[in-house]
């Protein structure tokens, strides 16, 4: 076995050395990823209401907040968002949403976007709303057909003991789009014809931090269409904190 000309002395200056370079990679990966987890447009706090709500014999105080959705910056400055950095798909007019525990929520979102087909169909289904339906346009909906979506709102959370689980998902019905006049007006008058409405309600649990994001591939070719606005923090994805 040949014998390392490397002396005691230096292979502890190289240790140390080492244990120095992984800890600063550590340190800057965390600040780079506290700085992308920013919020990009603060928080949207909901809006609590004066009166209650009965779900299984449990009365519940009631909250409610909307967002929109929108295929581009135009489209966000249309509806009076200021719109992200990149000109992407995109929701606003924040990504940080911050709801009450123990609360009946009620979400409206104006969707503005096309769309094209679901990778997964289970995605077109309602999933953890209370009546198990959205309302788009003032029709109740179970799901959607797989190439009828623009885009999801499926909010969840990593299972651990210090919270209680949480799980919403619901598929936005795509605005349709025609090769000669383009977008094609909707019957959804709140949008002026532009878009849908779309209402659903569920029940926050305790506090916690969770996450949302979109389901429907509407990047970049990157990967799968997964890239650009998917994988950017704050366009289609962001944070949910329930507090106490």
């Amino acid at each position: 076995m040949a014998k390392s000309n490397m002396t005691a002395g230096k292979r502890a200056a190289s240790a140390i050395l080492a244990t120095a370079l992984s800890i600063s990679v550590v340190v800057g990966v965390g600040v780079t990823l506290n700085k992308f987890s920013a919020d990009p447009n603060g928080k949207l706090f909901a809006t609590k209401e004066a009166d209650t709500i009965n779900v299984d014999g449990k009365e519940y105080p009631k909250a409610s907040l909307t967002m929109g959705v929108y295929a581009d910056t135009e489209q966000a400055h249309a509806d009076g968002f200021t719109g992200m950095k990149n000109d992407w798909v995109q929701y606003g007019p924040s990504n940080h949403l911050v709801l009450p525990a123990n609360t009946y929520i009620t979400m409206t979102i104006h969707g503005y976007d096309g769309g094209e087909e679901l990778n997964n169909p289970f995605f077109g289904k309602v999933m953890g709303t209370v009546s198990g339906t959205v309302n788009i346009d003032g029709v109740e909906y179970d799901s959607l057909p797989y190439n009828k979506i623009q885009h999801t709102w499926t909010l969840h959370g990593i299972p651990q003991s210090t919270q209680d689980p949480l799980f919403v998902s619901v598929p936005l019905l795509r605005v349709e789009e025609d090769d000669e006049i383009g977008w094609v007006p909707t019957e959804d008058p709140i949008t002026n014809f532009k878009g849908h409405t779309i209402t659903f309600s569920f029940l926050t649990k305790g506090a916690g931090e969770y996450v949302w994001n979109c389901e429907f591939p509407c990047g970049d070719d990157t990967y799968a269409k997964f890239g650009a606005a998917m994988s950017g923090y704050g366009y289609m994805s962001g944070k949910v904190t329930v507090t106490a």
